[in-house]
């Protein structure tokens, strides 16, 4: 894999970039390419940034090898929509999440748990900081869970796919029960809309699932399959806002590789689909008058939670369905904007460059900061 990611990044190197995220416990590169048809380097204004993850746990092997695909795919096809696409986002791909793990796991193992977890035995998929802070299994932090966080916190990600092996499922926020038995996120329509669409490009691969065994080709919120705390896909979309889910897409968690190329096959118009996603609903800049960023400002669709955060840009992005909504500006807390939006049914996102003046937010300044958390219901 580590050959495999210098060679192709060597060959392109105007459309993609070696980045290493981190380390594992065992020493070994957490290794993420950034693609784009230009500048793949750097962030570029308004230009969405999206993620896919792969082989969190060790031993879940399809979404490592059909990531390295789409890797090859992405800078070799002269495909108009993959063009269009390369030309419209940076696009990351990490294949491996857990290296340690992977190296510890056998082909052909459908179904055990070795090489599942890190090297100190750590199970990523519980391991990050639960947004109400409920204590998680481990009472140590895994180093792989640090990179990540790190990496969320550095990059504006809008979109992201987090890959796993062992059903044929899309798993979807929230994955535990934040307020009673209530495990349906503000933005269920959107999740259960990009979710169906995904399964239904993938529908061939249940022939590789025992139908009475097996959790096959539905989409579900994580909580109501199995309840779990520190998850990453909560952590990303409560923390900042980013559409998150987790593609169960092999009943085996690690195929024969005979399996492989049919698994890519299967998946590869699902995931180009899914990287378009990021294109749909609203993205702009928010200003005053001096074309300067206005700090600790936040985005509420309607009264949508999470509200995404701009950026110190002044930047944000927000997927959305076609409709009708109210677009909110919050300032430390502080309701400063509001306009009606309407969204079309496009993969050409409405783009917005709002100007507020300073005499609407000014007298916030010396107010208590008090951020809108995705579970607050009182609204100033």
């Amino acid at each position: 894999m580590t050959d495999f990611l210098h060679d192709i990044t060597s060959r392109y190197p105007s459309k993609a970039i070696l980045y290493e995220v981190g380390k594992s416990q065992g020493g070994r590169s957490l290794w993420a390419v950034a693609l784009s048809s230009y500048s793949p380097n750097k962030h570029i204004l308004l230009r969405p940034e999206v993620k896919y993850i792969g082989n969190m746990h060790g031993n879940e092997a399809v979404g490592l090898q059909v990531l390295l695909y789409l890797i090859e795919y992405l800078l070799t096809s002269n495909d108009n929509k993959i063009i269009e696409l390369m030309n419209n986002a940076r696009i990351w791909i990490m294949p491996s999440m857990n290296p340690d793990g992977f190296e510890l796991s056998q082909q052909g193992d459908c179904g055990s748990t070795g090489g599942r977890n890190t090297l100190n035995n750590i199970d990523l998929n519980r391991n990050f900081p639960d947004y109400l802070g409920v204590p998680f299994p481990s009472l140590n932090r895994a180093v792989e869970t640090s990179a990540i966080i790190s990496w969320l916190h550095a990059v504006p990600f809008v979109l992201s796919a987090n890959y796993h092996g062992g059903a044929f499922i899309i798993n979807i926020p929230y994955d535990r029960y934040y307020a009673g038995k209530v495990s349906t996120s503000s933005d269920d329509d959107i999740y259960q809309m990009i979710g169906r669409s995904y399964i239904s490009r993938i529908s061939q691969t249940n022939k590789y699932c025992d139908s009475k065994t097996d959790e096959i080709g539905t989409v579900i919120r994580g909580a109501d399959w199995y309840e779990i705390v520190g998850s990453m896909q909560d952590y990303g979309y409560l923390n900042y806002g980013t559409i998150e889910m987790t593609m169960e897409i092999s009943c085996c968690k690690y195929p024969h590789e005979n399996l492989l190329t049919s698994y890519w096959n299967y998946n590869r118009d699902a995931m180009i689909e899914l990287l378009f996603q990021a294109q749909r609903g609203v993205k702009g800049l928010i200003r005053n008058e001096f074309h300067q960023s206005i700090p600790l400002t936040q985005v509420m669709i309607d009264n949508r939670r999470p509200v995404v955060n701009v950026t110190p840009l002044g930047e944000f992005w927000r997927i959305l369905l076609p409709g009708v909504y109210t677009l909110k500006v919050f300032y430390r807390g502080y309701e400063i904007y509001r306009q009606q939006i309407v969204i079309n049914d496009s993969y050409s996102p409405l783009n917005l460059n709002i100007v507020i003046p300073q005499l609407a937010y000014i007298h916030y300044i010396n107010r208590p900061i008090q951020l809108l958390s995705p579970f607050m219901t009182n609204i100033v």
